[in-house]
């Protein structure tokens, strides 16, 4: 079996998370619709620790998680509420999340290296090239190759395509279970990873691992009256799983 790394409960759904595998944090948007509030925490990973956790910004709701890199974290905020294609970018220091810099016209298409790839939206759509350190615009530069990313993800395989028949097989003879609409797979370091959904009462996601000679190491029901499916539900990162139970806990698990 594995052994649990953490599980965090947090107050509200855990709506994005976005990795800085550099620094060993894991930063967490977390939503309440029903107080329409939402924040913020970074969570040191490696030491299973916030540096800080359940902060606001100063928008209570229409901001959220965009990017971050080299101690900066980027939120996309949305200026126009009726309008969600006006939005500014902000850039708050990882450390004490202190307001860095802000621009009120920028949507953020790619980060690539120390440059924000994006655009304005005011009159026309306007190119444009942002520093990540200053947010001040700067000539395009010659594109780097992007860096391999670290996190390992799962491939989603929807029902109809062979991979989709293959696994629901295997899931049948194994768990004598039937798996609906789709299902995600990766295989890391001699295990087996697979995100699947059943049609119970209701739509109800699990999530299983098992060694690649068979032995069931770990099986979770992830998700209860689901409305639709779900992308990249699950990841590996530094040697341990990632997922999130019932949208509001965060589990880590030692590979």
């Amino acid at each position: 079996m594995l052994q649990r790394k953490f599980s965090h409960v947090l107050d509200g759904v855990l709506w994005n998370t976005v990795v800085l595998p550099d620094e060993n944090v894991l930063l967490l948007e977390v939503r309440d619709h029903a107080r329409k509030q939402v924040t913020f925490s970074a969570l040191h990973y490696g030491e299973d620790r916030f540096l800080w956790h359940h902060k606001s910004l100063e928008e209570p709701w229409w901001v959220a998680l965009a990017d971050a890199a080299g101690g900066i974290v980027l939120f996309t905020l949305y200026i126009d509420t009726n309008n969600p294609d006006r939005k500014g970018m902000l850039a708050y220091a990882l450390a004490d999340l202190q307001l860095l810099w802000w621009h009120n016209d920028f949507t953020l298409a790619k980060r690539q290296g120390d440059c924000l790839y994006g655009f304005s939206s005011g009159v026309g759509s306007k190119p444009l090239v942002l520093a990540l350190h200053s947010g001040k615009e700067i000539p395009p530069p010659h594109e780097a190759a992007p860096l391999p990313d670290v996190v390992l993800r799962p491939q989603q395989y929807g029902d109809g395509t062979e991979y989709f028949r293959t696994v629901a097989k295997f899931l049948r003879e194994t768990l004598n279970l039937s798996v609906v609409l789709s299902l995600e797979y990766v295989e890391y370091n001699g295990k087996i990873f697979i995100a699947y959904y059943t049609q119970e009462q209701s739509l109800v996601s699990h999530l299983a691992v098992w060694t690649d000679a068979g032995e069931l190491l770990l099986q979770e029901k992830t998700g209860e009256h689901l409305k639709g499916i779900g992308q990249d539900t699950f990841f590996i990162l530094s040697g341990c799983l990632f997922f999130v139970k019932n949208k509001h806990e965060l589990l880590s698990y030692f590979l």
